[in-house]
């Protein structure tokens, strides 16, 4: 109907299709359009807009729930943002924060938060994980996050738990680009961890602390003296040199998981929330302004969080929507969260 309201279900479809399967605002008026439905790609981003006005006391609970998170994972990606008036892009970051307590079958519900910031340096994670009150930290070596180790908590500083895979992609590249014996023998101990982080999924934390303690404590023992043995033999200014030198001096981030059954090896459950932004920073290329940038980071936690707990999105936002124009109270706002939805998607992925 020319002049019509879109209902919440469309709404949905629309944040959905932009969010969860990279489809930029667009490509979709090019789609109604050639089903007769007249949509400029600005009408659609007001609708959108306007929704996440209305969606942002879920946004605000789901951090509350993250705050209370013991460990958590944070990376970063680029964002590029229009500059009013200038025609060309600037860098901002999204910032991801990953609670995913599922590897040692934890009660916590799995949730990932984006928050967009202009910069990358480590004024931005002091401000966005402040008043959080976990002790690990699970990153990269990204000298940002060094900061978090300084700062006076309740709960004492962060620890931060490095990622073996970041590791293992160095020596991957040296034995593809060199054939070198040395990162060969790495990339197999490496393996042997993982094996046994295998036989440990989902398994309560402190059965994977025994594992972990009696097959891969031994591993890493070994590990670092053969590391320093062989960083002697080579050519100093060798790229392998270089790749030893970088896991040695991560080394006390890289056993943490020998001192608490609920860390991982690695970074992967925030790594595979990230990709999804990347598909859509290709498809859409850029932000128009910050406050575009800021709803992106928003929707995008939404879709990926029920993707997270095998919810629909779109029957999801839908529903959530519809609840908070019929005047859902906030102290009820916990009924709205993704992982309390009660319409599970056999397609959600």
């Amino acid at each position: 109907m020319p002049g019509g309201l879109p209902t919440e279900l469309f709404i949905a479809w629309i944040i959905v299709s932009k969010f969860g399967d990279h489809l930029p605002f667009y490509r979709q008026a090019e789609i109604f359009k050639r089903q007769g439905i007249d949509l400029d790609r600005g009408t659609l981003g007001n609708w959108v807009g306007r929704a996440c006005f209305h969606l942002m006391p879920v946004i605000n609970h789901m951090r509350a729930h993250l705050r209370g998170a013991d460990r958590i994972f944070v990376d970063e990606t680029r964002a590029p943002v229009l500059e009013p008036g200038l025609k060309r892009t600037k860098s901002g970051y999204f910032w991801a924060v990953v609670s995913d307590d599922r590897g040692h079958g934890g009660a916590g519900p799995p949730i990932v938060l984006f928050h967009y910031a202009p910069g990358r340096g480590k004024a931005h994670p002091l401000n966005f994980l402040a008043g959080y009150r976990g002790r690990f930290l699970q990153c990269d070596a990204y000298q940002s996050y060094n900061a978090m180790t300084e700062i006076t908590r309740e709960n004492g500083p962060w620890l931060l738990v490095y990622c073996w895979t970041h590791v293992r992609r160095r020596f991957v590249k040296r034995f593809e680009s060199d054939g070198s014996p040395i990162a060969e023998e790495m990339l197999r101990q490496i393996a042997l961890l993982y094996q046994i982080e295998k036989s440990v999924r989902g398994k309560e934390a402190a059965a994977r602390l025994a594992a972990r303690r009696e097959h891969a404590a031994p591993i890493i023992a070994a590990l670092k003296p053969w590391l320093e043995a062989q960083l002697s033999r080579i050519p100093q200014k060798s790229q392998l040199a270089e790749d030893i030198r970088y896991t040695l001096a991560h080394w006390p981030g890289l056993i943490r998981f020998l001192e608490d059954g609920m860390l991982e090896l690695d970074t992967n459950p925030v790594e595979n929330q990230i990709r999804p932004i990347a598909l859509t920073r290709k498809n859409a290329l850029f932000a128009g302004n910050e406050v575009g940038a800021e709803n992106w980071a928003m929707l995008a936690s939404l879709v990926a969080t029920c993707k997270m707990s095998d919810v629909n999105p779109v029957d999801y936002l839908a529903a959530t929507l519809r609840a908070i124009l019929d005047g859902h109270p906030q102290s009820g706002i916990e009924d709205l969260m993704p992982w309390r939805f009660n319409q599970p998607s056999s397609l959600a992925a």
